[in-house]
């Protein structure tokens, strides 16, 4: 592919706001695009009118719908990356000089298909580094989500304190006069 195409490519499948490729994206009334845990710590808690972090413009979502097309063409955008990462000379197999295609689920290594079917590996679990990769993706977005959650809920508690303590200092001030 055509470098230029790559780089414009590449830019329309990254978030804006963690320059990643997209994770969970969604699109809100403008027409721009956010990974969800982006969009949810930049907007977490903000009145129900908020603005783009691309064209300002006002948005009142509420209700995000994941982009699916965007999602699949981030998923090839990484898998590309992927292949390309493993492709280079420093991750060839030293032994064998074959390109490492497998993860060792036990010693968390990338392998080539011998040495995943030598003595060392051989009683190991194995699979495509494709579906390691996406599989220990998923299990971290399921963190994340949980852990933004928290976040909100910490945020939410953080400003009913806050406001409490202006009431009390508003109360000392009233019984201060």
């Amino acid at each position: 592919m055509n470098s230029g195409i790559s780089q414009v490519f590449q830019r329309e499948v990254t978030c804006p706001i963690s320059m990643n490729y997209f994770i969970d994206p969604v699109t809100i009334d403008c027409g721009h695009s956010f990974c969800r845990p982006c969009f949810y710590l930049n907007w977490q808690d903000i009145p129900i009118l908020t603005h783009c972090f691309e064209c300002i413009k006002s948005t009142q979502q509420r209700n995000l719908k994941t982009n699916i097309h965007l999602k699949k063409m981030a998923s090839l955008a990484r898998k590309a990356s992927l292949w390309l990462f493993l492709s280079s000379e420093e991750q060839m197999c030293g032994t064998h000089r074959e390109t490492k295609k497998m993860f060792c689920e036990v010693d968390k290594s990338l392998l080539c298909s011998l040495c995943s079917s030598s003595q060392e590996h051989r009683d190991h679990r194995h699979c495509p580094i494709e579906w390691a990769a996406e599989e220990h993706r998923e299990k971290l977005l399921k963190k994340m989500q949980s852990l933004w959650g928290k976040a909100r809920e910490n945020q939410r508690n953080l400003n009913v304190e806050t406001t409490r303590i202006r009431h009390w200092k508003a109360f000392g001030d009233i019984l201060y006069r």
